[in-house]
Formats: C-alpha cells, structure tokens, sequence
C-alpha cells in the first residue's frame, strides 16, 4: 500500500457476541487517519445505496469491520465524502460509519447511448481529494477498491462485448493501483427476479424478440442466461489478471443475495440483502487484511482471551474412545480405552485465538451450548451466519466446531439448502420483529 500500515491487533475474543457494549464506535477522522487504509466502493445504485438513499451494503461493511475491532480505515470516493461519519439504525443500535463511496445509480461497464459508464466516471475526469488529484483512482489513491458492476449491462442486453468493457475497466483500474500491497475485488452480480422487473427488460424484446407477456419462461431463462454467462466472465478475468501477476481478487457477491428473501424490487437488495453484503465484503477484506500483516499479527498484547475450549468425544468400533483435545492452538485426537474416558475437562494452555490474543483458559464440553443458526458460535444468530452457511456449502468453510449441531435447523441429520432456506426465514422474521 502506498502509505505505511499501522497493524492492528483485533480484540474481538472466541466466544464472545459481537454486540456488546462499545462494540459500535466511530470511524476513525481524517485527521486520525494519516495511515488508515483507504478502501473505495465502486459500482452502480446497487453500491450508491437504493432503499431511501441509505447507503445500501457499505454501512453493514462498515459496522462488520467495526464488530472485527478494525476501525482503522477510510471509505473514499466523490459521493458523500462531506462527512465520514454518519448513523443508522440497526437491530435497535445506532451505528456509525463513513458513507463516502463511488456508486453511481443507472451505469454501466462503459457509456453506450442512453447510459453513462463507470469507466468514462473514473478516467475521463478530474477529481481532488487530500490525498491527491486527476482521475479518480489517482485522486483518492485507495488501497483496497471493491467494485461491483454490470447489471445495467445486463438489464440492457448488452452481452455483446461485455467481457471486452469488463477487461478495459479493470485493466484501467489496475494500472493505477501500482502499491504493493493493492487489491482490487471484482464482484460477481447478484440475480434478476424477472417476474418483478420484466417492465426493465424490454431490450430482450429487441434483442431476442422475448417478451414477459408472451413468454415469461423464455424471458426468463434468457436473462438467468445472460447474467451467469456475465458472473463467468467475472471470475475468468479474475483468473487470467491473477495469470499475469495483476493483485486482484473474485467476489462471489452473486452467492450472497438470495433473489426471493434479498432483493427490494427484483433488482437492488433489501436491507437484508444488504446486510448480507456487507458480511461478505467484511469478511473479504478483512482476511486480506490479515494476510498481509494489517490486522491479527499475532503481537502478545496483554490481554487474556475468554475463549471456550471442548473435549470432543466419540465412541469407536472398538470400545474405545477418541478424544480431541484443543492445546497449544493445535488440534490432536487420541484413541483411549473406554474405562480411562471419564473426564469431560480439558485445560487449554497457552492458546492464540486468530486475532493474536492469548490466554488459559479451563471449561467443561457442557458448558458449551449452540443456538439454531448460529454458525459461527459467537452466541447470537445474525446474517453474518447466513453467509457461513452458504460458504459451508460451497466448501468454503468449516471452522466451527459445532456446525453440524447449529446448521441442521430441521434436525433431518442434512445440512443443505433446506436448511438455508429455514436461516433466511429466520433472519427475515427477526428483522419484521416477529
């Protein structure tokens, strides 16, 4: 990156909810923020925030990175960069969170006529900020870019040359992200609810002479068709700038909103859609982040982690027992005889979490209980375990000690997409308050 980094150590613990007290600080100022990590948002209305103009998935970003104990950053860009500092309402809480970004509600990849492009915005004019000047990426110099883009393309029909547009904004993009430490996220984007929003679709009739009316199916399919031949297209230009050497990453944002609980109007997602954006994007940057030695380096700082051991026990064929025992933040698992398995109680010892903190820490297996839905065992089920859960389908993730316990909400013995499907249920009726 292009200024030095300050490392930061999280002091969130294992075990311990996300939502306690002073959990909900502030974003750093500006003038605290002299080696921050500059992070930009760049996108169509689904980014600028479509639901009464309220910031769409960037607060949920801004408030995941915060629950992360990482407030040590700076949403940049030339909308709403009057302040770094504003409030929302969430769960009962104010939240606060800087709500400058580069979304612009209506565009595309590239301008066509009736459209302006994302790529024309950026580098065919001038911009200034405190941290330079000239076409938007060398005016607010961001580390870390987050751009989603492409459903006006889509809602258009224009397939045609999609990938070439695609390939030149990024190719633009990365050009100008010469630190060493740069990382741009391409995002995949989310589906189209057709049966909502066939009165946005009438180039398909131009096009391809399919019409709602006449023939929803068609229309369907043909639109499903375009836009995962688009979310292809998204990870094979990941792919291939990765090839070249290029720091960039593939964001899988298409998995994280659900077109029938996710989506507002069958186009832009709803609060629950972006809430479970801004998980993902948290939880993207935040792994880079530690990657590179910005967050969780591992500094003994003092403090003891709260953190729940456990002793997992299972009867062999054999008569005998195989205990998993937690120590030295090492996993092992021995096989004793069945008469000598008469202790539930492991010490853990000299244990790291994954935030760097350490501790000794003496707990009981049956101290530990598990909720329905919460994935991640932080004791509260929130959206942040619905995008575990879609990662523990894909393969993605499996982190969680107890996950078959929490993730099986219908008790069938299956974790599968029934199950969430019952999670996003689940999610939606706390959030109406039922």
């Amino acid at each position: 990156m292009k200024k030095q980094l300050i490392s930061v150590i999280t002091a969130v613990c294992l075990g311990i909810t996300g939502l306690g007290a002073g959990m909900y600080g502030t974003i750093a100022s500006h003038a605290e923020q002299e080696q921050s990590v500059r992070i930009m948002a760049i996108g169509d209305s689904i980014t600028d925030g479509y639901i009464d103009g309220n910031n769409g998935y960037r607060k949920y970003f801004c408030y995941e990175m915060q629950q992360k104990a990482f407030t040590n950053f700076d949403m940049v860009g030339c909308n709403n960069n009057w302040t770094n500092e504003a409030t929302y309402l969430y769960q009962g809480h104010t939240i606060t969170y800087d709500p400058a970004h580069a979304g612009f509600s209506g565009y595309t990849i590239e301008s066509y006529p009736g459209r302006n492009g994302i790529y024309e915005t950026i580098f065919n004019m001038e911009y200034s900020s405190e941290y330079g000047s000239g076409n938007m990426i060398a005016a607010y110099d961001p580390d870390i870019i987050m751009l989603q883009i492409g459903t006006n393309d889509i809602l258009d029909a224009k397939s045609e040359g999609i990938q070439e547009r695609l390939e030149k904004l990024v190719d633009a993009v990365l050009e100008e992200m010469q630190g060493t430490e740069d990382m741009l996220f391409l995002a995949s984007i989310p589906d189209i609810d057709v049966s909502v929003r066939y009165d946005w679709l009438s180039a398909y009739y131009t096009m391809y002479q399919l019409d709602y009316y006449t023939d929803p199916e068609g229309l369907t399919a043909k639109v499903q068709e375009c836009l995962d031949e688009y979310n292809e297209i998204v990870k094979q230009v990941v792919a291939e700038k990765q090839a070249e050497g290029k720091r960039i990453r593939f964001a899988d944002i298409h998995s994280t909103v659900d077109m029938k609980t996710g989506l507002y109007d069958g186009v832009h997602p709803n609060e629950n859609g972006y809430a479970c954006m801004g998980a993902y994007w948290s939880e993207q940057v935040y792994a880079y982040l530690s990657e590179i030695g910005v967050v969780g380096d591992g500094e003994d700082t003092g403090k003891t982690s709260e953190v729940s051991s456990f002793t997992e026990t299972t009867s062999t064929e054999n008569n005998e027992t195989a205990t998993t025992i937690i120590t030295d933040a090492s996993v092992t698992t021995a096989i004793v005889p069945d008469d000598t398995a008469t202790s539930t109680t492991e010490t853990v010892t000299n244990f790291t979490t994954t935030s760097g903190l350490t501790g000794t820490v003496t707990t009981t297996k049956e101290d530990i209980t598990t909720q329905k839905g919460d994935i991640n065992g932080d004791g509260e089920f929130t959206v942040v375990d619905i995008v575990l859960l879609c990662r523990f389908l894909l393969g993605e993730y499996n982190e969680s000690w107890h996950i078959e316990q929490c993730a099986d909400m219908n008790d069938d013995g299956k974790i599968n997409g029934i199950d969430l499907a019952m999670q996003r249920q689940m999610i939606v009726m706390l959030w109406n308050g039922e």
